[in-house]
């Protein structure tokens, strides 16, 4: 297994066609949010959490954009980077209660700029980062994030809702055999519930907790290979996308 030294996620956070970078003291450098994944923690919570102490903001993952690796003394370093967005409001909090984690400023974090995707590029430290600023996609207009319910056993329900509050859906779809975990996430966040095949329109992102014959996965182009969440980015050319739910070191890629 690889140290835990070697493994990282982050955020390209991006509004407006503006991304948030931060300026390190620790390294000197400018950077996107990111940090190293903990003992036991999912990338994708990482990635939210990492961003979070690094901006202030409260943001939502909408999928898996890259991974970049290079050199460092403890051997080679991944970093995992997800496409976020800020969230407001009761989803912000919702969300917040159910991720598990706590909100403070990382001591590390110098300065934070919300700076045009051009200059961006220009600012940050390394090229990596700067290419991954630069081939940033359209935003989606909608993004589904599918699991299959009957892959998370009772004692994973807690660890499964912390991913899925990565996501911060604005509504949670299930089928009748996904109710009991479809509500243990509700309670956590206060995400509303509807039965699979009631969606409302005016969401624009949404899970959806049912077996892969009861949701037409190959119409998103989804192909569900194993467990974990499929994340389809609707209104671009983005791939569907598989983040996995379980613990380190099981890593994001894209189908």
């Amino acid at each position: 297994m690889a140290s835990l030294r070697t493994r990282a996620a982050g955020v390209v956070l991006e509004k407006k066609g503006r991304v948030f970078v931060v300026h390190r003291s620790l390294y000197k450098d400018w950077s996107l949010p990111k940090g190293q994944i903990e003992a036991g923690e999912s990338a994708a919570r990482c990635a939210v959490r990492e961003a979070q102490e690094e901006t202030g903001q409260s943001l939502r993952i909408l999928g898996f954009l890259a991974s970049t690796s290079y050199p460092t003394r403890f051997g080679q370093k991944t970093v995992f980077y997800f496409r976020g967005e800020e969230i407001r409001g009761p989803l912000a909090s919702g969300a917040q209660k159910a991720l598990g984690a706590k909100r403070w400023k990382d001591s590390e974090t110098e300065a934070v700029r919300k700076v045009e995707i051009k200059k961006a590029a220009e600012l940050l430290s390394y090229p990596e980062d700067s290419d991954l600023a630069l081939r940033l996609p359209p935003a989606p207009k909608t993004s589904i994030f599918w699991a299959d319910f009957s892959l998370v056993p009772r004692s994973n329900w807690l660890l499964f809702s912390r991913t899925l509050s990565c996501f911060a859906p604005e509504r949670i779809l299930f089928s009748p055999g996904a109710l009991s975990l479809a509500s243990f996430y509700s309670r956590l966040s206060g995400a509303p519930l509807s039965p699979l095949g009631r969606a409302g329109r005016g969401e624009r992102r949404f899970a959806v907790l049912s077996l892969p014959d009861e949701f037409d996965l190959k119409g998103l182009g989804i192909f569900p290979r194993e467990p974990g969440f499929y994340c389809a980015q609707i209104g671009n050319a983005a791939p569907a996308s598989f983040v996995p739910f379980s613990p380190y070191p099981a890593v994001p890629r894209i189908l």
